[in-house]
């Protein structure tokens, strides 16, 4: 990751947030803090890439000793903690990956946090991007252990943000084409709405490990129709 520089590390965040990452500090205020050593940063935003973004240019700052997150994605509905959790356990039953693993999640103020032992990157990758995907999720912290470990690669990245494209009902991942290189995600291929391309890009974002999403994904209204 680049490491920044910056005399007035909170300045620079705050830039970061309006200039680059268009942040509404109207509707969306973003507390930026520091305290201890470490710099804290809460508050709402509307996209995981400006809340992703966010955190890891934070984290490349010179002499930062920490980072505390408090950063939070404006659900697109209201839900319960309750009724998130049940979402989420109704999500892991459907999937046959899951078969014979326990996974198990805490739910406090639409975070879920995410526990349990998995066989593969790839499984405990999908169950941070199911989490996502509930309507009433803030923020997800994944917390599942690799059992055995297993050392981590670009491919390795390329094929969960893939197996998350084809998971996602808003997109057609056989028009897409994902690749990486230094956990930066780069996503070509065509679309046929607006919506459809920010959903692809959402997915990568929402895939544990990505540093950076390029997003190339061309709008053909047209497009549709010339998919199989």
């Amino acid at each position: 990751m680049t490491e920044h520089t910056s005399k007035d590390p909170i300045k620079a965040i705050k830039a970061l947030l309006t200039d680059e990452l268009h942040i509404d500090a109207v509707h969306f205020p973003v507390d930026v803090k520091s305290e201890n050593g470490s710099i804290i940063i809460e508050g709402t935003v509307e996209k995981i890439s400006q809340k992703k973004r966010a955190m890891l240019y934070a984290m490349g700052l010179a002499g930062i000793t920490g980072i505390i997150d408090r950063l939070r994605v404006r659900p697109s509905s209201h839900m319960s903690d309750a009724q998130i959790r049940d979402h989420l356990y109704g999500a892991f039953a459907g999937e046959s990956a899951f078969k014979g693993l326990k996974l198990e999640a805490e739910v406090t103020g639409g975070i879920v946090d995410l526990e349990g032992e998995v066989w593969s990157l790839s499984h405990k990758r999908l169950a941070g991007v199911l989490a996502w995907w509930i309507p009433g999720v803030l923020d997800v912290i994944n917390s599942i252990e690799v059992n055995p470990p297993e050392e981590d690669s670009d491919g390795e990245l390329s094929d969960a943000v893939r197996l998350a494209l084809e998971k996602d009902r808003l997109v057609d991942a056989q028009s897409l084409k994902v690749s990486t290189n230094g956990y930066v995600v780069t996503l070509e291929g065509v679309t046929g709405c607006a919506a459809e391309r920010e959903a692809a890009e959402d997915d990568a974002w929402f895939t544990w490990g990505v540093n950076d999403v390029v997003n190339n994904i061309v709008v053909d209204e047209a497009s549709v129709h010339k998919l199989p």
